[in-house]
């Protein structure tokens, strides 16, 4: 005799599976979803996390990049492969479990791996770096969208089901994206942005292994090791640190000086000489200013934390300050350690970018500074060209100064010709005092002036304050002429990377 079916219990076990199906492909997706976040994370925060050690250059970004993107159609292959072979989904999430446990191990050891991969320079060092921290978990992370296609496919529609699970890993991309820019890494720094990422993958992955192996829970375990992580330390010369979505901004502080540093630590944005007057950097010299400009009003295109405002008032006391600053830590690092605060009665401080703000500022100037470096010895190129030079003049009164740092030590000096003689095309006086630090000071006047009534009007000077300073750097000022054929800076062509990059390949041999 035949059983009877309980046709209720029928219906119920048939919905019920439904249900579960529905809950597995949505897991699915959700995971395409969230390991596209989590590799695009990863990439931005590669960059962030470089910074200190090779330089924020586009040739850092390109080495990157290209690693990664070789590192992710590995991982695109794979998955493929893995996912024909495959009668389940256990494998997929196997890997990206195994990403989030190598991404905790490289919490760990990053800085450390990054010290001693430093001296490589930015492309060797750089590529190392990217091969060993950033390509293991990311070809991992690579393989689930050929792997969740190839479980949704199996029910038909393969066309249909490509489009979805590309287009919501696309999706995870862009949330990525934001999320790290905007929030993640500003909020948090790039130590926690790396642990959330970490600890994103460990979920995911141990949560898609959970589903039908309940021992899999203990894999979710590797997050404890996250609150052991440790996070940067300030080195023994340090006396703060800050991350902004710029730079890593430090205040360091040994033999009597102290000194901003963005990014990398060997180089300075602005020092003060504790107890002295004059910082013995090339920041002093911006004091030669007033000396050769009535000077009643000064923009300052780079404030760092204020070394040439200090230096102009201290030759200018009563002169009006606009400073204008990109990144709000740098201002906080001013005012906090370099005793540099906003002050209606005589400074105003623009948290902005340089040339948006320059194009929207009307007032007029005599005296400009300009000494813009996004970390190390690098100058974003659009503030070093012949556009960027005329939007100054255009602020700049009929009797006005425009000094300029360009930090150059290369043999020819090709980054200080060429700035120059980008100069040259919109002031019709150019003349420098070369230092044996590197630094140039550029003297670009909107009439004409020559170097020899440059050097008689510092002579001139018996300010107390600022004589020995005047005295000193008169006998250096020359006029710079660069030769014919010297490279001119422009919006559409500024190689003033490849430039900067060769100069410190010199420097090094």
């Amino acid at each position: 005799m035949a059983p009877e079916v309980n046709a209720s219990q029928d219906t119920a076990g048939t919905a019920g599976q439904e249900s579960a199906r529905r809950t597995t492909v949505a897991f699915w997706l959700l995971t395409a979803t969230l390991t596209g976040a989590v590799i695009m994370g990863l990439e931005l925060v590669s960059f962030r996390l470089y910074a200190p050690y090779f330089g924020y250059t586009i040739y850092v970004w390109g080495s990157m990049i290209s690693v990664v993107m070789a590192a992710l159609a590995g991982g695109y292959a794979l998955g493929g492969w893995l996912a024909d072979r495959s009668r389940s989904d256990g494998p997929l999430y196997l890997t990206v479990l195994a990403s989030g446990i190598y991404q905790l191990v490289i919490v760990f050891v990053v800085r450390a791996l990054l010290g001693a991969l430093w001296p490589r320079g930015e492309f060797t060092g750089t590529v190392i770096a990217t091969l060993i921290i950033f390509a293991p978990p990311m070809t991992a992370l690579a393989i689930t969208s050929p792997f969740v296609i190839r479980l949704l496919a199996r029910a038909g529609h393969v066309g249909v089901t490509a489009g979805k699970v590309y287009a919501l890993s696309t999706v995870g991309s862009i949330a990525g994206v934001l999320l790290t820019t905007f929030f993640l890494v500003p909020r948090f720094g790039t130590q926690a942005t790396l642990e959330i990422l970490c600890a994103v993958s460990v979920v995911v992955g141990a949560g898609g292994l959970a589903v039908r192996r309940r021992k899999a829970v203990l894999a979710f375990l590797p997050l404890g090791a996250l609150l052991f992580a440790p996070g940067p330390k300030l080195s023994a010369y340090e006396i703060w640190r800050a991350e902004s979505p710029y730079n890593l901004v430090r205040v360091i502080r040994t033999g009597g000086f102290m000194w901003l540093a963005l990014n990398q630590a060997n180089y300075s944005h602005t020092t003060r000489k504790e107890g002295a007057l004059w910082s013995g950097s090339y920041q002093d010299d911006f004091a030669l200013g007033p000396l050769l400009v009535r000077a009643r009003r000064l923009l300052v295109l780079g404030m760092g934390a204020g070394g040439s405002i200090r230096a102009t008032r201290l030759a200018a006391p009563d002169v009006q300050v606009d400073a204008v600053e990109i990144d709000p830590k740098v201002v906080e690092a001013a005012a906090r350690f370099f005793g540099l605060r906003a002050d209606p009665a005589w400074l105003r401080i623009h948290v902005a970018d340089a040339r948006p703000w320059l194009a929207r500022d009307g007032a007029t100037y005599e005296l400009v500074h300009v000494d813009l470096y996004h970390g190390g010895p690098y100058v974003p190129f659009y503030l070093v060209t012949e556009e960027f030079f005329r939007l100054v003049r255009a602020r700049l009164a009929p009797d006005g100064l425009l000094m300029m740092n360009v930090y150059d030590l290369g043999k020819n000096r090709e980054i200080l010709l060429a700035t120059g003689a980008t100069l040259r095309r919109v002031f019709p006086s150019v003349a420098v005092r070369s230092r044996a630090d590197g630094n140039h000071i550029l003297f670009a006047f909107p009439r004409e002036r020559s170097a020899e009534s440059i050097r008689a009007q510092l002579h001139a000077r018996t300010d107390e304050r600022v004589l020995d300073l005047a005295r000193q750097a008169a006998p250096d000022i020359r006029e710079l002429v660069p030769p014919a054929g010297t490279p001119v800076f422009t919006d559409d062509h500024a190689p003033v990377d490849d430039l900067t990059r060769r100069m410190l390949a010199e420097r090094a041999r």
